[in-house]
Order: structure tokens, then C-alpha cells, then sequence
């Protein structure tokens, strides 16, 4: 089996099993992809589409297949030469009954010993030491009332029945011995005094789903009541969450695992430190070398936050780089412009920074409302001494508190030793402190001690502060002010960060040269399971940034147009921008919508107004504006009296699609080329325009996929012909054809930038290791210099420049097949020969060892 070369990220769930990715192996193989990535593969609830709502991670999915499928999945991989990564979820569980931990917890409380499994505030305030259960449609008192909630024998107990929800009884709640069960039953369900003391003698009290932000006292995955939080710091839950992936790699069938939301956990650090050991003394175990099973950690950076040094693992799973190469191809010149644009259909001058404290502030109030309290409750009691010292209780604390979350930009901090860690706390101090009055500042000062580890408790109220930040931070920026902010909808994406609208080519070359130093096998992804839309779709609006003032007339025009048709959008003006961009980035290559595409766009739709909490929401849905605006996005596509508008649309959207295209083979060019390891998320080999989950987990078109790789059309006539995909498909091919044949130049060679043109469009930098050179020049896509209608550079498009410090020697292009000699100097125009970008290979060993400037300088 090869090393880690490049991966293919695969959704597993009913639908597509394990014997569905294994009929899938023989044209990941040839497409020259080492390791298939899959979503988890442990048991899940019943019909689940992602697999991260585990009941049991000590054994593998039936509806997957079950273990026999999954070893078959494995032992085909290695005769096709291909390794398995799998993606493990230690942060939590399903809260369900289905999940015997979680189960047994639910009968027998505090007794049960896996009640210190799960991280439960049994004395929280309100909930009578019982674990708080927000799982009803009702208040209870209707509920039991409305004969909504009934007792009914199981196989071998009774259980609760809430609808299509069961929950298991206490055993001493109810009588043993089953011929008195439906007399029992009878009389329980009969009569609501008798109901409601039976539920009074359960371990778990019942609640309508509404009080959860308030009361809740289990720490839950971000505020989704549905997934309970693990404490997998303790042994023995570490031991039962991870001795499947373990077997598995003694067993010689896993090489790399994929660690979900490690920000969730108490200390990441010590996590990943006893991962490495476990992984290293079962890959030692199955006669393997240590250290040869990746660990890859899913994180999201902010800008300038890199992971923390004491990380046991081999480098995130991406997102840093899907900003990074995304970043670049936007035009930083645009940003005034796009600013005015935005804040004249918005109506709101806030700056994104104003809009994510505002969802922080909202979030605090309302689902992690709870959270806040319980790490409330523990500042308190660790601050107990210095706050009589200085006469302060509770309240200033409190806004203190809030205050720093609201103003913290980072996911969380953990040992505050580097210096970039105290910044960013610092930062949040500065910010924190021009909010509050003089009893705030005062508490302020002891909770930033007490965090930096000046006070008794530091590292329990680093780690409480870090599981509300983390998720904060997440529910706040992505799932809120993603879809309030809408300035360009390209850099909302995960990981990214919307109040930066681009990067240069030397800052892109100066992260990739620092992650070969610091993790060479960090992977590289452009789309992932959780991404708001897809890479192409990014690279298409992203040149909105190259031709913002005909972006401008084209959004008055299209408004103008759908008010003479008596069609106004029914949406206010920031959510109907956000519209606009959404049917500019996901419009089909071909042009021609169809009946899938208006589902898929109604979807988004839906979730855009619910996730961005303002005219609507999951929790409060206003159907009547959601209907409206569901009705309108329809008449655009469908009837004849908006057909001119649907024509400008699509006119406008074909002018700048070729440029769009060329960003999307940019984009998978710097993922191939520079330091890392690319992940393939699946149907990213073809044209990527998905929209945020559920869409972005379609099925792929295999079929298609396997004919592209069978194409013998030449380069320049699928530059051409670009629509249908083949062309992306025939790159990322190649690439991966050329990262297998030269994996030590790809994976250990040095990256050195080449000088371009100042404030061009340009990117060229070399790839060197001993004796072997690649080459690799890209131009992002603009509006005006690709008019369209393939992807091919017109002659005017900036190449008539000359590119210094190219090795001697003897070089063939990877795309075209020409094979050219350089001698220090190439000219733009014979490197790219009409196309966009261009990936050239030393021939000959021997070089003059010219050389251009390090990617840091």
C-alpha cells in the first residue's frame, strides 16, 4: 500500500454502504487516489444521512453493511493499492434511548455507571437533581393531559411513549412482575395524577423542547438537544469511544483517522498526546511502524491562528487551505466597492465583527443561554475568595463574563502559553473592557487571571470557558452571521472569515511554505461535508470582485425588472442580496435550470432565513415570508412573465462563468501543487456548484465521472468545451497521476515563489526536491480578460510578461504534453500556451540551481 498521497472524502449512510464505496475503489484507484476518507462508520440512529449521531461507537453500522462488508471494503482497498482514513466522533453520543449508555443512564440515574460518562450538572439549579430531558412537543402538564404521554410494556420493561419517542422507566419505579403490567398500565395512562407521579420517581424530569436554553444540564454538541457531550478524558470512556478504530488498526485495516470537533474536548492536547500512544502501540501490535497511521484534527483557525504546537498529529483536515486558496482569487481592490453595494441593499453600515457579537449576544440569551450559567456557576465558585475581597458578586461577573465571549475570536483557548493564545485573549479583554462599567472591568480582571492561570482553577475555567467559546464561536459565525452578513457570499465558508475579502500571492505561498515546515501531510480540502457551497461555486462569485460595478447595475436591473413585472422579491433587502448571489453561484455550467435545480434552491432558501435568525428561524419559523419567498424564487423559474428577467440572470451569469470555471481549475491546480495533502470531497471532480447540507451530500454521478477519465480530447479542446466537467476531471487526473510518480517531490520538495507582475493576477512558484523541478504558473479568472467562451487566455489577457528564475533545463508540460528547454527565463505566453494555468516537470536531472526567493521572504 502507498502513503498518504491524496484522499477521497466519502459520505457513508444506507444508501451508499460500504459495498457501494467499494464498487467505487477501481476508479478511485486509476483516478490516482492513496486512501478513500470515510464519514464515520460506527452505529448511528436509524436512517441517519451522516453518521455523527453514534449510538454505539464499539461497533460497526448494520446499515452500512455491518463488520463483514466493512472488511471486505478494506481488503479490496489494499488490492487496489489504497488505504483507509475513518472519521471518529469523541465528543458525543446520541441522547437516545437507542444508545445503551445513554439508556442506562435514563433508568437508573446518578447509579448507573455511566452516569460520569457524560458531563450531567446533577445539582443544577430547577431541575430537583434529576437529569433535565427537553424532549416534549408541550409543557408537561399537557402532555400527560392530552394522553400524548403513556406507559407501555416493552420486550422485557415498561417504557414512556411520547409520539415516536421511547424512554426507558426506572425499574423501581414500576412492578416487577409482568401479569400485573397491563392492569398497571391501564390505570397510569388512565389517570393523569397517577401518570404524574410515576414520572416524579424518574431519574430524568421531562420538559417541553423550548426550556432547553434555559434549563438543560447535560452538555450537548453545540445546542443540539439530541447529541449528549462525552467525557472522554476519563479512562474508561477513552478505552469503550476508541477500541473499534484501535482494533481496526491492529488489525492492519485503518491508516489514518479523522478526529471530529476536537475543540469539543477538555483538553485537546492531552487527548491527542494519548491517541498518538494507543495508535502507535496498536500499529506496533499488528507489526506495523510506529507513527505510520495519520491523525488528522477537524479545526477551524482564525486568521494568524495556526494549530497549537503541542498537538500530537499530523495537521488539520483543511479548512485553513480552503480559505487560503479561496482568499486568493478574489481582487482585494474590489472591497470599498462590494462594501457600498452591500450596505445600499442592506440598509446596515455594521461591519461583520458588529454582526457576529450580535449573534454571540443573541446565542448567550437564548440556546446556550444554559451553558452560560453553568460556566457562570464554576467562575463563581473558583473566584469565590477574590470576589469578597473585592466586593463584587455575581451580576458584574456575569457581564464580564458575557462580555469576553462576545468579543473572543478564536474558537477557544487552551494553555495559553504561546503568544499568539494571549493575544487573541487579550484582544478580547481590550474589547471586552470598553463594553463594561467600573464593577465590570474589575471582574473582568479576575476571570482574565484566572484564565491565563494567575488564580487557583485557572486550567477547570480554561477548559468550561473553551466548550462554551468553541461552540459559540461556531453557532455565532457560521450558522448565524454567515447568513446575516452577505457582502459576498464566496467568503462566508467555513473556516473563512468575511471581513477579509482576499490574500496576495506572497501571504498564499508564505502559509503553504509554513505548513510544509509544520505539518507536510496536513490535508487540503475545497469542499467538504459541512461547506456552504461548493469550490465552483466560490470560484464563480468570487469574480463578482473583478467587475463589481457591473455587478452593481446588473442587481439594479434585475430588481427593476422583477417590480415592472409586479414581482417584487418578498424578502428585505439584505436576505434578497444574499438570494441574488446564491442563483449566481449555483446556476448550472449549461445554463438551463432544471426542475432539481428550483428544489434545491427553495432548500437553501429555507435554511438561509432560518439559520440567519432575523425573519425567521428553526425555532419560530415565519412561514407566511418563507412561502412568499419560496413562491417568487419558483415564478423566476418557472413563469413566462418573469422569462426576461430569467434571461438577464442567466446572461449576466454566463459572462463571467468562463472566469469562474478558470478560478474553479486554479483552485484544484494549488491544491494538487502546493505543500499538503489534497482531500477530494465526493463529486468534486466534476463541476462543484452545491449549496450548503443536505445538497452538498448528493449523490455522485459515477457514471459520468468514469467516462471522463476514458476522454482522449486534448487539453486545449477541453479548455474549449469546459462545461460538462471533463476538463476539471482531466487536471485533477493528471495531478494525481503526476503527485503518484514524483510523491517525494510532492510531498518533501521545497516551495519557492517566482516573481509576476505587481498587482497582477498572476501566481507562479516552484515545487524542488534533489534533483526533481515542478513548475506551476495560474492566472485567477476575470470578467474582462475572459470574455468567454472557453476557458483559453485571449491574447490580451496580461501574459505577454516574462517569468525569471526557471531552472535549466529540460521541461514537459503535465497537460498538453509539449516539452520545451528553459535556460533561467520563460516567456508567460509559451509556458501557458492559451491556457489559464500551466504544471511543468524537470525532464533531465541536472539544473544550473537557479533559484527564485523562499515562499517567506
Amino acid at each position: 500500500m502507498s502513503g498518504l498521497r491524496a484522499t477521497a472524502r466519502l459520505q457513508l449512510h444506507a444508501s451508499f454502504d460500504f459495498d457501494a464505496a467499494a464498487a467505487q475503489l477501481d476508479y478511485y484507484a486509476t483516478l490516482g487516489v492513496s486512501h478513500l476518507y470515510l464519514s464515520p462508520i460506527a452505529a448511528a440512529m436509524p436512517g441517519s444521512s451522516h453518521g455523527y449521531d453514534g449510538i454505539d461507537p464499539t461497533r460497526i453500522s448494520q446499515e452500512l453493511g455491518g463488520e463483514a462488508a466493512f472488511l471486505q471494503l478494506a481488503a479490496a482497498a489494499r488490492k487496489h493499492g489504497m488505504g483507509l482514513i475513518l472519521d471518529i466522533v469523541p465528543n458525543h453520543v446520541a441522547a437516545s434511548a437507542r444508545n445503551w449508555w445513554w439508556n442506562d443512564v435514563l433508568m437508573h440515574g446518578r447509579r448507573s455507571p455511566y452516569a460520569a460518562w457524560f458531563d450531567i450538572e446533577w445539582e443544577a439549579p430547577g431541575c430537583g437533581g434529576r437529569l433535565w430531558l427537553p424532549v416534549l412537543d408541550r409543557p408537561l402538564q399537557e402532555a400527560v393531559e392530552a394522553g400524548t404521554l403513556r406507559v407501555e410494556p416493552g420486550d422485557q420493561r415498561l417504557l414512556l411513549r411520547h409520539h415516536d419517542l421511547t424512554l426507558p422507566l426506572s425499574p423501581r419505579s414500576y412492578p416487577l412482575r409482568p401479569a400485573r403490567w397491563p392492569d398497571w398500565t391501564e390505570r397510569c395512562n388512565r389517570r393523569v395524577e397517577r401518570l404524574l407521579a410515576l414520572l416524579q420517581r424518574q431519574h430524568y424530569r421531562l420538559a417541553w423542547w423550548r426550556t432547553a436554553g434555559d434549563q438543560v444540564n447535560y452538555r450537548r454538541f453545540f445546542d443540539i438537544n439530541e447529541l449528549a457531550a462525552l467525557r472522554v478524558e476519563r479512562e474508561e470512556v477513552f478505552e469503550q469511544v476508541h477500541a473499534l478504530p484501535l482494533r481496526l488498526i491492529r488489525e492492519g485495516w485503518v491508516d489514518g483517522l479523522r478526529i471530529d470537533h476536537v475543540d469539543g474536548l477538555a483538553s485537546p492536547a492531552a487527548y491527542l498526546q494519548r491517541l498518538r500512544q494507543a495508535v502507535d502501540a496498536a500499529c506496533v501490535m499488528g507489526q506495523r511502524r510506529a507513527g505510520s497511521v495519520t491523525l488528522h484534527v477537524e479545526k477551524i483557525l482564525a486568521q494568524g491562528e495556526q494549530l497549537p504546537d503541542d498537538w500530537a498529529c499530523d495537521g488539520s483536515t483543511g479548512y485553513d487551505f480552503m480559505d487560503q486558496a479561496g482568499a486568493w482569487l478574489h481582487d482585494t481592490a474590489a472591497v470599498g466597492a462590494l462594501t457600498r453595494i452591500w450596505q445600499t441593499a442592506s440598509a446596515d453600515t455594521s461591519s461583520f465583527a458588529d454582526v457576529q457579537r450580535g449573534a454571540r449576544a443573541r446565542l448567550l440569551r437564548q440556546s446556550l443561554h444554559v451553558d452560560f450559567l453553568r460556566l457562570l456557576r464554576t467562575a463563581q465558585r473558583l473566584l469565590q475568595p477574590r470576589l469578597a475581597e473585592a466586593d463584587l458578586d455575581a451580576a458584574p461577573l456575569a457581564r464580564s463574563l458575557a462580555a469576553l465571549l462576545r468579543c473572543y475570536p478564536v474558537y477557544r483557548p487552551y494553555g495559553l502559553s504561546g503568544g499568539a493564545e494571549r493575544r487573541a485573549l487579550s484582544d478580547a479583554e481590550t474589547g471586552a473592557s470598553a463594553e463594561l462599567d467600573g464593577a465590570g472591568k474589575a471582574a473582568l480582571c479576575l476571570l482574565s487571571e484566572a484564565l491565563r492561570g494567575e488564580n487557583a482553577g485557572g486550567e477547570e475555567l480554561r477548559v468550561r470557558f473553551g466548550q462554551l467559546a468553541a461552540p459559540l464561536n461556531a453557532k455565532a459565525v457560521e450558522d448565524t452571521a454567515f447568513y446575516r452578513y452577505n457582502r459576498l457570499l464566496s467568503r462566508n465558508e467555513v473556516g473563512s472569515d468575511p471581513q477579509h475579502l482576499g490574500i496576495g500571492g506572497r501571504e498564499l505561498l508564505a502559509l503553504a511554505a509554513a505548513r510544509l515546515r509544520r505539518h507536510p501531510q496536513a490535508l487540503l480540502a475545497l469542499a467538504t461535508h459541512d461547506h456552504k457551497r461548493g469550490a465552483d461555486s466560490r470560484a464563480r462569485l468570487a469574480v463578482l470582485t473583478t467587475c463589481a460595478t457591473d455587478w452593481r447595475n446588473a442587481l439594479c436591473c434585475w430588481d427593476r425588472m422583477a417590480r415592472q413585472a409586479g414581482r417584487s422579491i418578498p424578502l428585505p433587502g439584505a436576505e434578497s442580496h444574499a438570494l441574488w448571489q446564491a442563483l449566481v453561484g449555483a446556476w448550472p455550467m449549461h445554463g438551463e435550470p432544471d426542475d432539481d435545480f428550483g428544489t434545491r434552491m427553495t432548500q437553501w432558501l429555507l435554511k438561509a432565513l432560518r439559520e440567519g435568525k432575523r425573519i425567521s428561524s428553526w425555532a419560530d419559523p415565519d412561514e407566511g415570508i418563507e412561502q412568499a419567498a419560496a413562491r417568487w424564487l419558483r415564478a423566476l423559474l418557472e413563469e413566462p412573465e418573469l422569462r426576461p428577467l430569467r434571461t438577464a440572470l442567466s446572461t449576466f451569469i454566463g459572462r463571467i462563468a468562463p472566469a469562474g470555471a478558470c478560478n474553479g481549475l486554479v483552485q484544484v491546480c494549488l491544491q494538487q501543487c502546493l505543500p499538503g495533502v489534497p482531500d477530494l470531497y465526493q463529486g468534486g471532480d466534476g463541476w462543484d456548484l452545491s449549496l450548503v447540507d443536505p445538497d452538498n451530500r448528493r449523490a455522485v454521478d459515477y457514471i459520468t465521472r468514469r467516462r471522463w477519465l476514458q476522454d482522449r480530447r486534448s487539453w486545449a479542446d477541453l479548455l474549449r468545451r469546459w462545461h460538462d466537467g471533463a476538463v476539471k476531471a482531466r487536471l485533477l487526473a493528471t495531478l494525481l497521476r503526476c503527485r503518484r510518480e514524483h510523491s517525494a517531490l510532492f510531498l518533501h520538495g521545497q516551495l519557492l515563489a517566482l516573481a509576476v507582475p505587481p498587482r497582477s493576477p498572476w501566481l507562479a512558484f516552484l515545487r524542488t526536491h534533489q534533483a526533481q523541478v515542478l513548475l506551476v504558473i495560474v492566472r485567477r479568472g476575470s470578467a474582462e480578460a475572459m470574455p468567454g467562451p472557453g476557458l483559453q487566455l485571449p491574447s490580451g489577457a496580461g501574459a505577454d510578461w516574462t517569468l525569471r528564475g526557471v531552472p535549466q533545463g529540460r521541461f514537459r508540460n503535465v497537460l498538453d504534453g509539449r516539452i520545451e528547454q528553459f535556460n533561467g527565463t520563460a516567456a508567460a505566453t509559451l509556458l501557458l500556451a492559451g491556457s489559464p494555468l500551466a504544471v511543468w516537470i524537470s525532464e533531465e536531472n541536472g539544473r544550473d540551481g537557479q533559484r527564485g526567493t523562499t515562499a517567506a521572504d
